[in-house]
């Protein structure tokens, strides 16, 4: 009986070399998964600041607008990464032809600014657009 007390005391003393591999392989796995998010979180992130600063771009043209000097107007450019394009085209009138204000407006046109920028397999674009006052510039 003393052998079989002797025995049963030296297993409690340690794992075995079985446990540590499966122990191993379990760590593994898990340290994969969690690298794996990591990952992802990072990719996000940087297409999260990627947007960020083309709504900004995008943001920036349309608030500098304050009207346009002619009509059919369009410019294209690139800052850092992104490249831009504005469009304007004229606003249809609701009113009709016997309708009249009482102060004369001038006419409106539609602003639309879209800011693309390469990502992944496709590239990538937001566009914005706006409604500003048409106002030519005296000769």
């Amino acid at each position: 009986m003393t052998r079989r007390l002797s025995h049963a005391s030296a297993r409690k003393r340690g794992f075995s070399l079985l446990e540590m591999l499966v122990a191993l392989v379990i760590l593994s796995f898990s340290l994969g998964a969690l690298y794996q998010g990591a990952t992802a979180a990072i990719r996000n992130v940087a297409i999260a600041d990627e947007y960020t600063r083309a709504v900004i771009l995008a943001e920036s043209m349309l608030a500098s607008t304050h009207h346009v000097a002619q009509e059919q107007l369009s410019l294209t450019g690139t800052f850092d990464i992104f490249s831009w394009e504005a469009n304007s085209w004229p606003v249809q009138s609701a009113l009709d032809a016997s309708q009249q204000l009482p102060v004369r407006a001038p006419p409106l046109q539609h602003l639309k600014v879209i800011v693309r920028w390469p990502g992944g397999s496709t590239d990538r674009q937001i566009v914005l657009s706006t409604v500003v006052p048409l106002q030519e510039q005296p000769e």
